[in-house]
């Protein structure tokens, strides 16, 4: 199982007029789009990476969504998977990772919805993790107490 944490942001559309004025104006918006885009792309940036500076092991590379203007190419949205899946076997193993995914998914300053529903489902993994060990110290517990008797 995986979880995708992301930071969609609507791609800015640009004219296609080509106009003498239209061209005039299409300049200036460039110029204002780029700076936008620039600063969109920036924190975008900042937001993936702050997820994968928490942990890089149970997590894909970013991937990002790029438009482009004037010959450029911005990123517009991106994302990190997270595998979710529990370990074979091993609930503290499970219930160590859980808790990692969960910081990573809350590491940025801003979480986004789709950060909070992640940082949920990995605190579902915790509470399943921690039933887990329970269960078998319970029954390890068990089985010290019948060699006892």
């Amino acid at each position: 199982m995986t979880t995708v944490l992301s930071l969609p942001t609507a791609p800015l559309s640009t004219s296609s007029t080509n106009s003498p004025r239209d061209t005039e104006t299409k300049s200036g918006n460039n110029s204002n789009e780029r700076k936008q885009l620039e600063l969109s792309q920036t924190q975008i940036q900042r937001h993936i990476e702050s997820h994968r500076a928490v942990t890089t092991q149970h997590s894909s590379p970013p991937n990002y969504q790029y438009q482009p203007l004037d010959g450029a190419l911005y990123i517009v949205s991106g994302d990190v998977v997270f595998d979710t899946s529990a370990e074979p076997n091993n609930p503290q193993a499970t219930l160590e990772k859980a808790q990692l995914i969960r910081m990573a998914s809350m590491a940025p300053i801003d979480p986004s919805l789709q950060d909070r529903n992640a940082s949920q489902q990995a605190m579902m993994m915790v509470t399943q993790a921690k039933g887990e060990i329970n269960t078998v110290s319970a029954e390890s517990l068990g089985r010290h107490i019948d060699v006892l008797v």
